[in-house]
């Protein structure tokens, strides 16, 4: 076995690549959010690599592109030379994790389903990559952020809401999702957390059954505008005849890197407007 192979059956034995003798230096990462953790884990400049959709910050733009989150380009990959390629565990394609097998690279798999694992993470990489001194720092700064929401929005009256991420067809995402977590820590509830599938296709009369308070919109501007528009032209929903909708950046709420917490922060506060508007109503 070389020497190489040698390196990556210890690295997948260990699940993680503390058998390399040095912190890597030639970095790819396969998804955004992960190339937003490597940055606020003070190793960006390390990237050697990374898929279409890295665009945060702004430094990731000018990191070579290895493909999309469709196809990764193999020859890109390879000439990369990367020492480690970081992996969003079983959020990751089924193929580009074998072709990542069949390359031979060391892979960390990064597995992340709660808002804790951001900080988590962060810390993870700060050891894994030797930069401990600013990932642990932004770490603490992370987890310390998400308790004060927890405990400002604690007692808040709940709130029923409709999730909405696609039109058509209708998608909404169920009580596995983080956003089920986040929903729960701004005095929410996610209208369908009852339901195990992470995000699934609903028909609009099990939204007008549920009978939500609000409806969140989690797409792009343009994206929120047309799905409002749906709404409106259908048979008065209650939050959406009411003016309780929310709309939410999806880079914010949707990518599991540390502007997940603006993103839950954006949500919690847009419904706590939504929240007084409802009680002012029923005074």
């Amino acid at each position: 076995m070389s020497l190489r192979r040698a390196l990556v059956a210890l690295v997948a034995l260990l699940g993680a690549p503390a058998a390399l003798a040095a912190p890597p230096q030639r970095i790819v990462t396969l998804t955004p959010h992960l190339t937003e953790l490597v940055f606020a884990a003070g190793a960006g400049e390390r990237l050697v690599g990374t898929i279409d959709m890295s665009d945060y910050p702004a430094a990731a733009k000018r990191v070579p592109r290895i493909g999309d989150v469709d196809r990764l380009d193999p020859e890109r990959l390879l000439a990369a030379r990367p020492d480690l390629v970081l992996v969003w565990g079983d959020g990751q394609p089924a193929d580009q994790r074998a072709l990542l097998a069949r390359l031979g690279l060391p892979v960390l798999n990064i597995e992340q389903h709660s808002l804790a694992d951001v900080p988590a993470t962060l810390e993870r990489l700060g050891r894994v990559l030797g930069t401990e001194a600013i990932a642990g720092p932004a770490a603490r700064e992370l987890s310390a952020r998400i308790e004060a929401l927890r405990a400002r929005y604690s007692g808040a009256r709940r709130l029923r809401v409709f999730y909405q991420v696609w039109s058509t067809p209708l998608y909404t995402l169920g009580g596995r999702h983080i956003a089920t977590e986040m929903l729960r820590l701004c005095g929410a509830d996610n209208a369908f957390a009852d339901q195990t599938t992470s995000a699934f296709v609903v028909d609009e009369e099990a939204v007008y059954a549920r009978d939500p308070d609000v409806i969140a919109l989690a797409g792009t501007a343009a994206e929120n505008a047309e799905w409002l528009k749906r709404w409106q032209g259908r048979a008065p929903l209650r939050a959406v005849s009411s003016g309780n909708v929310i709309t939410l950046d999806p880079d914010l709420v949707n990518r599991m890197g540390p502007r997940i917490v603006d993103g839950t922060q954006q949500l919690c506060e847009r419904l706590a407007v939504r929240r007084a508007a409802l009680d002012a109503a029923h005074r």
